[in-house]
């Protein structure tokens, strides 16, 4: 692990996280549930602080757009824009140019938001609420597995899933939907924890719960977030048949469902209201997304089964057989038949939806990797009880257990995917770090030779969307393309500083301009991903 190319700063949270983390692995096994569950938490944020620190600029993409509107709604809440000024006219349709940026729903911008308040208006800022919610992940994990199988197996899957590569990589800003999709694998799970407390005790607390976790889930990420009612739903229609229209199996749904409406309903009332146009449309965009495949996210039936599956857990071959295996061990171990069929059939449903859906994305099943890790732990401890059962040996599993789950847990981490994605030391990488880099030391730059007065700059090209990172780390408004005469004049009539980025060849009516301050720049140091 330490012949890596790592700095200094991203080896140290890395070596004492996955250090924490053993010892949370060796307290459980030594029968300590409730220091190793502490150890366990606080691993996980080292773990999460680690992959914040990998990148020390923000990720192209959707991290940089997510970033510069959560750092608007610090001064308005209620107001999600990409600009921070509508000076210039703009396609209320393109979410990358747009000035009111109803594109996701709001509840993880207004965590962002609020970090961005407290803590300044920095990258780490911006991946402090993706921490926070991927430690706590792993306790609900623990849970669910302690109310179906037993205590060992949710131990063993909520380390698996701390150190798992794609949530780390969320965290770290470098896959889309980055903490969006942590946000909605945290309100999601949580709903799902919930449904099993209630299942099992029937106490009106977790009811009110699931209502809130699935509410919150919306406003992370539209309708799949009220999934567990669907599961539930399906579930009880199994299990009671006929009878699961009767009030008592029924009304529980509709109080929770309830509950979840007073969550998200009066934000879509709000923007609806207040912004018809660009909430009307990103509605009927949502819709789009199951029949069009949008912004070529296309892929085949099979898309979620084949590099869904090696993404978000492994590319060995093996993994999907793992994967499967595991899954039926843990329906067939299940405590109770309503767990069997919860678990089941919100494996199929999610796969089954999105792989008919069109459009397809990577972490779109994300929200199943609590199973798929809960199935992995159970064929691991299941697997090292059978050993010891045929040895009559007890004290192999005292050995194999936490053995094994340091070794797949190591294996989970995948280190070597983000070196390579995180160093400069690959080749491919090489031009985009050199070029993030030096962006990111130009624009904290503009400050100074802008004399710190706010300006609207241009032709702002140096990686894409560089526009965007510059309205994020500096108060000057930026825009990509190349202004018209009519729009200089527009400016210059709202007594509006006017600056250039020299790159390219510039139109006469700009390089005759005296009152628009030129940046000159070396074209070499850029390239444009």
């Amino acid at each position: 692990m330490f012949d890596t190319n790592f700095s200094l700063h991203q080896i140290l949270p890395l070596s004492i996280s996955g250090l924490i983390l053993i010892l949370s692995i060796i307290f459980f096994f030594s029968k300590k549930e409730k220091i190793a569950l502490f150890f366990l938490f606080v691993g996980a944020i080292g773990i999460g602080f680690f992959s914040a620190s990998l990148n020390e600029f923000l990720e192209i993409w959707d991290e940089q757009f997510h970033a510069l509107v959560a750092k608007n709604m610090t001064k308005a809440p209620l107001l999600p824009t990409l600009f921070p000024d509508n000076i210039l006219p703009y396609d209320y349709k393109n979410w990358a140019g747009n000035y009111i940026w109803l594109h996701k729903q709001p509840l993880f911008l207004w965590q962002m938001a609020l970090s961005i308040k407290i803590f300044g208006t920095t990258e780490l800022a911006v991946r402090i609420p993706s921490i926070l919610l991927h430690a706590i992940i792993p306790l609900f994990v623990y849970r669910i597995g302690q109310i179906t199988i037993n205590k060992n197996v949710g131990f063993i899957a909520a380390i698996l899933i701390t150190v798992a590569y794609f949530p780390l990589e969320l965290i770290s800003g470098k896959y889309a939907t980055d903490h969006n999709d942590i946000a909605f694998l945290f309100y999601v799970t949580g709903s799902f924890w919930c449904w099993f407390e209630y299942n099992r005790s029937k106490k009106i607390k977790y009811l009110i719960l699931i209502g809130l976790f699935s509410g919150s889930a919306v406003l992370v990420k539209w309708l799949m977030g009220l999934i567990v009612y669907v599961i539930w739903f399906i579930t009880n229609c199994i299990y009671y048949r006929i009878s699961c229209f009767h009030k008592q199996h029924l009304f529980p749904i509709i109080k929770s469902f309830l509950i979840s409406l007073l969550i998200f309903l009066p934000w879509q009332i709000y923007i609806h209201t207040n912004f018809p146009k660009e909430a009307s449309y990103e509605l009927a965009l949502n819709g789009r997304h199951f029949f069009e495949a949008i912004e070529d996210h296309s892929g085949r039936f099979d898309f979620h089964f084949t590099k869904g599956l090696s993404t978000l857990y492994g590319s060995g071959d093996a993994i999907p057989f793992l994967i499967i295996i595991g899954l039926i061990i843990m329906i067939q171990k299940s405590n109770e038949i309503k767990q069997r069929l919860f678990i089941m059939i919100a494996i199929i449903f999610t796969y089954l939806f999105f792989s008919i859906a069109a459009t397809k994305m990577i972490g779109f099943t994300i929200i199943m990797m609590p199973f798929v890790y809960l199935g992995l732990s159970t064929l691991i401890y299941y697997t090292i009880d059978f050993i010891a059962l045929k040895l009559q040996k007890k004290f192999i599993s005292s050995i194999m257990n936490p053995s094994l789950t340091i070794l797949f847990a190591f294996i989970a981490l995948n280190i070597n995917s983000l070196e390579k994605n995180h160093t400069n030391s690959y080749e491919d990488q090489t031009n985009y770090w050199q070029s993030k880099k030096s962006e990111k030391h130009l624009i904290l730059s503009l400050n100074r030779k802008l004399k710190k007065e706010q300006y609207v700059i241009f032709n702002c090209n140096l990686t894409l969307f560089s526009n965007i990172p510059i309205m994020f780390y500096t108060n000057h408004i930026a825009y990509l393309k190349i202004p018209s005469e009519e729009e200089i004049q527009i400016l210059k009539n709202k007594d509006k500083k006017i600056a250039i980025f020299t790159l390219g060849k510039l139109p006469k009516y700009i390089t005759e301009d005296k009152t628009i301050e030129k940046i000159s720049i070396e074209d070499s140091l850029f390239s444009v991903y």
